[in-house]
């Protein structure tokens, strides 16, 4: 190897004027390719793992380390720059420092000598509070690099040892040969050559959006990222990773950025990071952005949590308001207006326990661990949903996928196997069964232009089994495959066939017009055309058809009409069929490569009618069927004609028998719902997509049609459509970007499908999408579950501690215990009930509309009644406690103990215990009676809960003044666990109500879902009292590293 890595970036760096002078240079690819050691038409040797080390070790390999993660210490102080925690640290500080400096003897003569206790545990409760939001900040991290690290290794088609296969893109080395073809993004830098009118989309590296053609005389150069929009070709691999024109433009941003994007979070709640382009996009790869969430698309459920973050953000102001300046007048008239004291400077110690108690109370009335259930909830999905087949690349598709009312899919691989054979055959209007009845009644004439015709005109490989006895591998189109597989059982070696036929000139599949075609040169002063598509489509463009002894007769009105009865038989029978066709033309190559498309594909003669069985997957009608019962329609988007649509759909269950469901082609459908100018007539599209079932010869824009169109409609007899939509190919991106969530195909999807979608079904596989249905709706209710817990704790606590400032001049719970509570009933019981595996019962419930308030009936009616429950025992224990116990009061003014009084203690272990028992009511929100189902199975929750009963028995026995805690006797702890118990039966009788008996007052009210410009006060309130999605903001952060390289290379 001759060219060192310097030379190959300096070639490729080369301006497209120059490109071609710079390359001939070199001895032109031939050049290249000597200097690298490679043969272009076989490849790298893949056996020889010592040259594949040697080129990795001197060109690289093709990686790019992503930026370095953010330690703990600065995860903790991006938790630590919410308002709030900095004023309790504050508080924390001005506590501890008056605790030590003035005299505090209101206790007994001890007390000076431990005042600081209190500052000293507020900080140390602050720290734990940042300490755990960064762990979990960095375990999550760690999950979603490791996600990334999944969806970004891709299989890349190569060329070794003169075979066809597969690598993982990370194991592409300098001198591979890249087989490349409509759909790809390149997997590096390289020069084209053996290319067929490539156009490659370069905007995302370059700015500019119009096609670039490619070939080696004029644009040599291929760049890493850029999108492969036609033709197909092959590549040498000259650049790879950092040595790549991508690679090198990632690492200049993220050295130039580096010392802006370590911390991921910064004060004013926004994340910044590298802002790349997605596909499609024009704008400057190299932009570095602080980028708001309010810049992004929101989801339902995130709207909605914003809008209640704000609801409980200044109601929580309200409230340590309350109870701030409660204290306040209390204590200062009682001190200086009844009882006429002088001042001292004792008393700056009082106001600052009062303000402190206000922060605390503000601190516990915000849902702390709503974000935290709400990533939990997420990671856990996503990592159980890779099990199931499903790569999410966008979170927030997940939990949207619980709201989806349709789905469109796709046909092929989706709802049927993907694993073609062709099984009918009719040459010159006479029908074959078997390749056997081929070979033996059709001329091999015929035969040699039917085989030509299957080997040239495709781009699809057949590769040998991976296993002995197994099938043949199948990579590359799979009805092109299908093809193949009938010439070679014909005996006809379509790699021979190959070779000796160069493709001059072609015109690569179109979903508008259906049909692919190829220009083989067979003298100097002629060619021959090859076309292969849609039935009824390439059968309108000939004029006459091959017989069976390999000459052609005229195509007259009779034998079209047999081939179409032919191809409407085969379709009946749910066969996928196509014609095959050629025509000769007395004209030099040079000369066809100036034509039209509509030029070259006319005056056809039919050679022959396939019809290639894809049988349906056994689960999709059992799939499909749950939908029906969750309320999701299928809808069926598909290219092949009415009839094989129409009979897959009935075998799939998308369509019943008498049950009134429409069937309709793209054309008519085109013609009823779009105007002169392509636009949507939205009152004609509401007329016919409620019944629509089945979209049969529809185009990629169809698809976009139908999928604009529903997420537009807001029939009130249906309300707002949630719509996911499958996708493959190229031009299906647009319908995936538009959609709610878009699924593309991980087996035979392209790299362009697989980049515009929000999750990538790793098995192709109809029943995974439902599998993600399933998983969206487990995290609303995990979601759901955690909002009844929580509000239910925030309600009690506010309330008691507003009335005890009010009535009492304190709160029956002191700020430190509200710290605690407000760590282990947010950060555990988010662990808690946010990880419950899905169950089938999910399936059986209609989605929760776009517009559904986020606390149900039910929900509020759990949160109120066990909320006014709590209310009643912690009151009695507040102001009758200490006789019905038989302990002393703790009530100001009426305490005459030196330490923490156990009539307090109790109030706070049977508080807490409360909490305990009633989080186990949350686990279920559809009031089922037993809400201990499933309860052995959640590991995690079990030992969330034995954690959470060791540390309240070690705080409340062995916390002394730190926590403000007497230790208990065992007869007392019976008493405070017995308390708490009780929340279980009172949620038994809860939901024996039915929730119609809930007051209007208390039920939620729908949500308006548009958008609205956020005012600026609103966004002070969100950032100054909500870290709602903090959490989710950090993983995005995180995120943003890899997701900046992979548009970068989009």
């Amino acid at each position: 190897m001759t060219l060192l890595a310097g030379d190959l970036i300096r070639l490729v760096e080369t301006p497209k004027e120059r490109a071609a002078e710079a390359l001939a240079a070199l001895g032109g690819v031939e050049g290249v390719a000597r200097a690298l050691a490679v043969s272009l038409t076989d490849g790298l040797d893949g056996h020889d793992t010592t040259d594949l080390a040697r080129r990795e070790a001197t060109y690289g390999k093709n990686y790019i380390e992503p930026a370095k993660a953010p330690t703990i210490l600065q995860l903790m102080w991006a938790a630590f720059q919410d308002l709030t925690i900095m004023v309790l640290s504050g508080a924390g500080v001005i506590s501890l420092v008056l605790g030590v400096a003035i005299p505090h003897n209101s206790g007994g003569d001890d007390e000076p000598n431990l005042a600081w206790i209190e500052g000293v545990s507020i900080l140390f409760a602050v720290l734990i509070v940042t300490l755990v939001t960064a762990l979990n900040d960095y375990q999550k991290e760690k999950q979603f690099r490791a996600l990334n690290a999944v969806k970004e290794d891709e299989k890349i088609k190569v060329l070794r040892n003169g075979v066809p296969s597969e690598v993982s893109k990370f194991s592409l080395v300098v001198g591979d040969i890249v087989r490349v073809e409509v759909g790809d993004i390149l997997p590096a830098d390289g020069l084209v050559f053996d290319e067929r009118d490539v156009a490659v989309d370069e905007s995302a590296m370059t700015g500019e959006s119009i096609l670039l053609r490619k070939s080696r005389t004029t644009a040599p150069f291929l760049l890493s990222g850029t999108k492969v929009m036609e033709g197909v070709c092959k590549m040498l691999v000259v650049c790879v990773g950092a040595s790549s024109q991508a690679g090198i433009i990632s690492s200049l941003v993220m050295g130039k950025s580096r010392s802006t994007t370590e911390a991921a979070v910064v004060a004013d709640d926004a994340y910044v990071s590298i802002v790349t382009p997605r596909a499609g996009d024009e704008c400057d790869a190299t932009a570095v952005a602080s980028e708001s969430d309010d810049d992004e698309p929101v989801s339902p459920l995130q709207e909605k949590l914003d809008r209640l973050t704000l609801f409980i953000g200044k109601l929580g102001l309200v409230a340590s308001l309350l109870v701030f300046f409660g204290l306040v007048a209390r204590f200062s008239i009682e001190t200086f207006a009844v009882d006429h004291s002088a001042w001292d400077n004792e008393y700056l110690k009082n106001y600052l326990d009062f303000f402190i108690i206000g922060i605390t109370v503000l601190v516990v009335a915000i849902p702390e661990g709503l974000p935290l259930a709400v990533t939990i909830a997420l990671a856990f999905s996503v990592k159980k949903m890779l099990l199931d087949n499903n790569l999410v690349r966008h979170l927030d598709a997940c939990e949207t996928m619980g709201s989806a009312t349709t789905i469109c899919s796709d046909k092929t691989g989706t709802l049927t196997t993907n694993r073609m054979t062709v099984m009918r055959c009719c040459v010159g209007g006479t029908e074959f069964a078997s390749a056997a009845e081929l070979t033996a009644r059709v001329s091999p004439r015929a035969m040699d232009v039917l085989c030509t015709g299957i080997c040239v005109n495709s781009t699809a490989e057949i590769l040998p089994p991976l296993k002995a006895g197994g099938q043949p591998e199948h990579t590359g189109n799979k009805t092109e495959c299908a093809l193949l597989q009938l010439a070679a059982d014909v005996g006809v070696p379509y790699a021979a066939v190959r070779k000796s036929h160069d493709v001059g000139h072609m015109i690569t599949f179109s979903s508008a017009k259906k049909r692919m075609s190829v220009v083989v040169a067979t003298s100097a002063t002629s060619c021959r055309v090859y076309t292969k598509g849609a039935s009824e489509i390439v059968l309108g463009l000939c004029q006459s058809q091959v017989v069976l002894d390999g000459s052609s007769a005229p195509l007259l009105a009779n034998d079209a009409t047999h081939l179409g009865g032919v191809i409407e038989t085969y379709a009946s029978q749910a066969y996928r069929t196509l014609c095959l066709a050629y025509r000769d033309i007395a004209v030099p190559m040079d000369v066809v490569k100036t034509w039209t498309d509509d030029e070259i594909e006319k005056e056809l003669t039919c050679v022959a009618i396939v019809a290639i069985e894809d049988p349906v997957r056994e689960e999709v009608p059992g799939a499909i069927q749950q939908c029906k019962e969750a309320g999701i329609v299928v809808r069926m988007v598909t290219g092949d004609n009415v009839a094989t649509a129409k009979s897959i759909a009935l075998k799939c269950g998308i369509l019943g028998a008498n049950d009134g469901s429409l069937v309709m082609e793209g054309a008519e459908f085109r013609r009823r719902v779009l105007d002169a100018h392509g636009n949507i007539i939205q009152s004609e599209f509401d007329k016919i997509w409620p019944m629509l079932r089945v979209l049969a010869r529809s185009s990629p824009t169809d698809k976009h049609t139908l999928v604009s169109g529903l997420i537009q409609s807001n029939l009130a007899t249906h309300g707002p459509q949630v719509v996911a939509v499958t996708g493959d190919g190229t031009n299906d991106a647009p319908a995936l970007k538009k959609a709610d969530v878009g699924f593309a195909m991980g087996i035979c999807g392209t790299a362009v499908a697989k980049d515009a979608s929000d999750i990538i079904l790793m098995d192709d596989n109809f029943k995974s999408i439902v599998n993600a249905v399933k998983w969206g709706r487990n995290v609303y209710d995990s979601i759901s579950k955690f909002l009844q817990f929580q509000l239910t704790v925030n309600l009690v606590a506010i309330t008691l501690a507003v009335v005890g400032a009010i009535v009492l001049e304190e709160s029956p719970l002191s700020a430190i215990q509200l710290l605690w509570v407000n760590l282990i009933m947010d950060t555990f019981a988010s662990l808690a009930l946010a990880t419950d595996a899905p169950t089938d019962a999910l399936l059986q419930r209609k989605p929760y509309p776009r517009t559904k308030a986020l606390i149900s009936k039910k929900m509020a009616k759990h949160i109120v009644g066990q909320g006014i429950f709590q209310l009643v025992v912690l009151f009695v224990l507040t102001f009758a406690g200490d006789s019905i116990l038989g302990v002393p009061s703790g009530r100001k003014g009426e305490y005459t103990g030196t330490g923490p009084s156990e009539h307090y203690t109790m109030i706070f272990n049977s508080f807490v215990f409360l909490q305990l028992f009633n989080e186990i009511n949350a686990r279920r929100i559809h009031d089922e009676l037993n809400v201990f189902e499933g309860f052995a199975g959640n590991h995690l929750y079990l030992g969330i809960s034995v954690v959470q009963l060791v540390l309240q028995v070690m705080i409340v026995q062995f916390g002394g003044l730190a926590f403000k805690c007497a230790p208990l006797s065992l007869e007392q702890w019976a008493v405070c666990v017995g308390i708490g118990a009780l929340s279980l039966p009172v949620g038994l009788l809860l939901r024996l109500i039915h929730a119609h008996h809930v007051p209007s007052f208390l039920r939620g009210k729908k949500v308006e879902m548009k958008r609205k410009p956020s005012q600026r006060s609103q966004e002070l309130w969100t950032r100054s009292f909500s870290r709602l999605r903090l959490q989710l903001r950090v993983i995005k952060a995180f995120q943003s590293s890899v997701a900046a390289r992979r548009r970068l290379q989009a």
